[in-house]
């Protein structure tokens, strides 16, 4: 997508040599002065001074204050025309249009400045395919501004009574990018400095050039006028999603502004794109990228209380957010943490917040550490077929009035990244042990003999204890032995952001109805980690029983003399004791050499938030398992933090209420696995063509579909009738849960070394309390669970012969599944029946190695 742009790009740029252009330089239909008195203003500036050199004209604007206003009859760059304001990085100018002929203005030549420019015509701004703009900041505005709101509060809304006032009024004309323009922000010069900024405003805006803004932001917006704020990282507006500034477009009764259009090519590496608008369409190509240090994101956006509203991503379009894998750049598995803890915070927050004028953000969880593409619409959101929407590893957040569809070849993808390079020794943590490492393991801690020793261990290694209140504050990572606590030294350990986005992603769709058409294919599926051969670092340790331990499997019961250096030879010298240490490689090495191994990692989840769920397209949940991979995963941990040993998870589809912090109880909605006819195809012709009656207030899945998903978890929580008619099967490991007043198995349930959890309490998440829940019974008051005749819940260990040739006897099945599986029945107020006939076969698998 990127490369097809890039040749339009450069093609229409070479066309637009040719056309017509306004005149060069200051001349009548160029760039003329205002001389009328009643608008005449030149505000800390000097008067422009025009060049002639090698067939270019070049007019100069020396800016003396911070804050200059300049009003122009007309404002017209000629193609061989060069404006340059001379100003400082942090200043500002304001190109102020008051054309008598009420002309828009035509930029075909070049804008340069180091610091911001703005230009506001009423009447409209056209860049043509030949301009090329470069400044630190862009605002090209089909609109008004005042003198007062840009000497006082710039781009930004004043407050009055707590609500944001408008900073662009009496939007009449267009804002229009032609292909094969360029618009650039300043490229950053270190790591700490932000990029710029470039804002189109108008009663319609379109782009079928070329923007880019690195580490900055792109913002697209149309309507009458427009309110802005600062976004994420600011004292008043903490919660937000965007890294730059926020706008809401606003709209007097019975406008027709709104039109918001990319087709040409948007880039903000490490920045955010924001398209906002009545009618957004995403036709071209918008392209965010992330890393560590800053993710990306793309944000189409509808006022959510705007039934009139309506986004779509076109056939071809790309919206795709990204991984920069600079190996410049790594963090701490620490910021991650904080990340993760600054979301769950940030969203309660967001939940709390008044949406007000700004009611066109998402309410939707957000993860900080992750890239994001958020999407929001009063009316429907459309993924049209051939459109692509990625964000690798990332997020995909869309919520709708009415209805989000998924239409047939359009792509949703937050796949994890594939073949992330990483070194053997990054699988090494050298600690210092101190009594705090070895507060589980007295006899040790009281002789002191292993304190301030530097040792060797190795992560993958590691036993897992997660936090318990009252118990552990914070998780905990003991030797194999229990011999050494070892947790605050692996959030210290740098990793790149490839290791953070490897697991797959979340795609999260609410509306009234969510409909995903057959042929539509939403990616979820986990990404690699690609383990490069090298050396590992070993410690070993003297036991008093007079044998070598290695630290990694050292017993937390036995005492130890200290770590091992080698034959000791002690002796008297110059009336001292000194100890000579002669090493032998072959006892106790201290350096092993291993081979490189493919890791898989986690799938993702989608999450379907909707009363009314028409699910025909394609879930790809699959996972890659290296040969490694024979340890069954902790369930407390997150994807990133399993160990390379534990098989990955294959991924998840969530049918439940989610609110703003979490789960949010249950729609009433009715759900049947089964055999399910499709009936999304009739909405190929008109996409906004009402579903058949009996289907609303329903989620009919295909039993047989659903299998061929292979899904590592299946989720479903209604307050209706949940009843499976036809055999499904998860994946080894998976986990089945039904939360219903009603829940009825009627044939096989396959998920070998899974678990099955059926209850009727939907759990609900409140800004104060993560553990609420609501009791869902039938009208009597009741609720029941049946495992009908004959059905069988498959839950079975997995058998398997490491000595065949080819590994284990039941394909997918490994060691991590030998274990049996559970079945948990909770029904409050309701009875459960196990009907004559039925299995549940919770037994043992094993394995012969």
């Amino acid at each position: 997508g990127i490369a097809a742009q890039q040749a339009a790009q450069a093609a229409a740029r070479l066309a637009a040599q040719g056309e017509a252009s306004v005149p060069d330089g200051l001349a009548e239909g160029g760039l003329r002065v205002d001389g009328n008195s009643l608008s005449a203003g030149w505000l800390n500036a000097q008067a422009p001074q025009q060049t002639q050199a090698n067939g270019r004209t070049t007019v100069a604007i020396r800016q003396t204050g911070d804050r200059a206003i300049l009003n122009w009859e007309s404002f017209n760059v000629g193609h061989h025309t060069t404006v340059e304001f001379q100003q400082q990085p942090d200043w500002a100018v304001l190109n102020r249009v008051n054309d008598p002929q009420a002309r828009p203005s035509r930029i075909q030549g070049q804008i340069k400045a180091d610091g911001t420019v703005l230009i506001a015509n009423r009447n409209g701004v056209v860049f043509s395919g030949s301009s090329q703009v470069d400044t630190r900041n862009l605002v090209a505005a089909a609109a008004r501004i005042g003198d007062e709101q840009f000497r006082n509060n710039g781009l930004y809304s004043a407050q009055v009574n707590g609500q944001p006032q408008p900073v662009f009024t009496d939007a009449l004309g267009k804002v229009e990018v032609q292909a094969g323009a360029r618009i650039a922000t300043r490229q950053p010069v270190s790591v700490t400095q932000g990029g710029g900024y470039v804002l189109l405003l108008g009663h319609e805006v379109e782009n079928a050039g070329s923007i880019a803004t690195p580490r900055g932001q792109a913002q697209l917006a149309a309507g009458d006028s427009f309110a802005i704020r600062k976004g994420v990282g600011t004292d008043a507006n903490t919660f937000s999603t965007t890294r730059g500034n926020e706008i809401a477009p606003r709209f007097v009764p019975d406008s027709t502004a709104g039109l918001v259009r990319n087709s040409g090519l948007i880039v903000a590496s490490e920045g955010d794109i924001t398209l906002a608008g009545r009618t957004v369409r995403q036709d071209g190509v918008a392209l965010a990228t992330t890393t560590v240090n800053a993710r990306g994101t793309v944000h189409l956006l509808n006022s959510a209380a705007d039934a009139k509203g309506r986004v779509a991503t076109g056939r071809e379009a790309v919206t795709a957010v990204l991984i920069d894998a600079d190996d410049r750049f790594s963090a701490l598995d620490s910021q991650r943490d904080v990340l993760m803890a600054d979301s769950a915070r940030l969203d309660r927050l967001r939940t709390q917040a008044t949406p007000g004028v700004f009611d066109n953000l998402s309410r939707q969880q957000d993860r900080r550490d992750l890239s994001r593409v958020e999407i929001v619409s009063g009316g429907d959101v459309q993924f049209e077929g051939g459109s692509l929407v990625l964000a690798t590893g990332g997020q995909v957040a869309a919520s709708a009035a009415r209805r989000v569809l998924v239409a047939n070849e359009a792509r949703l993808d937050v796949a994890g990244a594939v073949g992330v390079s990483v070194a053997m020794a990054s699988n090494n943590v050298q600690v210092n042990i101190q009594g705090n490492e070895q507060r589980d393991a007295p006899l040790n801690r009281d002789t002191g003999k292993l304190n301030n020793a530097n040792v060797w261990i190795d992560r993958r290694r590691l036993s897992y204890v997660p936090a318990k209140p009252g118990v552990y504050d914070s998780d905990r990572y003991y030797t194999a032995g229990g011999l050494l606590e070892v947790g605050g030294y692996l959030g210290n350990q740098p990793h790149g952001i490839g290791e953070w986005l490897a697991q797959g992603g979340t795609v999260s769709l609410g509306a009234a109805e969510v409909v995903t058409q057959r042929g539509a294919a939403i990616n979820l599926s986990g990404g690699s980690i690609d383990v490069r051969t090298g050396y590992l670092n070993q410690s070993w340790l003297k036991g008093s029983d007079g044998r070598l331990y290695r630290l990694d499997k050292a017993p937390a019961d036995m005492v130890f003399e200290g770590v091992y250096r080698g034959f000791e030879d002690a002796h008297a010298r110059w009336g001292r004791k000194t100890t000579g240490y002669f090493y032998n490689p072959l006892i106790g090495p201290q350096r092993l050499l291993e081979n490189g191994y493919t890791v898989g990692r986690d799938a993702g989840r989608l999450v379907v938030s909707a009363p009314t769920a028409v699910l025909e397209g394609e879930v790809e949940a699959t996972v890659f398992r290296g040969p490694r991979q024979t340890q069954a995963r902790s369930a407390a941990q997150d994807g990133y933090a399993q160990s390379q040993l534990a098989v990955a998870r294959a991924g998840t589809l969530a049918l439940r209420r989610m609110g703003g912090v979490g789960v949010d109880g249950a729609f009433d909605t009715r759900v049947r696995i089964g055999e399910v006819a499709d009936v999304a195809d009739a909405l190929a012709s008109d996409p906004a063509a009402a579903l058949p009656a009996e289907r609303i207030g329903t989620a009919f899945l295909d039993a047989a579909r659903l299998s061929g998903f292979g899904l590592g978890g299946l989720e479903i929580v209604a307050n209706g009738e949940v009843r499976i008619e036809r055999a499904l099967r998860l994946a080894d490991g998976g986990r089945l849960e039904i939360v219903a007043p009603t829940a009825r198995i009627e044939a096989d349930v396959s998920a070998r070394a899974g678990s099955i959890v059926v209850g009727n309490i939907a759990p609900v998440a409140t800004t104060s309390s993560p553990s609420l829940g609501t009791l869902l019974v039938r009208e009597d008051g009741s609720s029941s669970f049946v495992l009908a005749q004959g059905a069988r819940l498959d839950l079975r260990g997995a058998w398997s012969n490491q000595q065949r040739e080819g590994g284990d006897v039941d394909g997918e099945a490994s060691t991590a599944f030998v274990d049996g599986g559970s079945l948990s029945v909770r029904m409050t107020h309701g009875s459960i029946a196990l009907e004559r006939g039925s299995v549940v076969d919770v037994s043992s698998g094993a394995t012969l190695a």
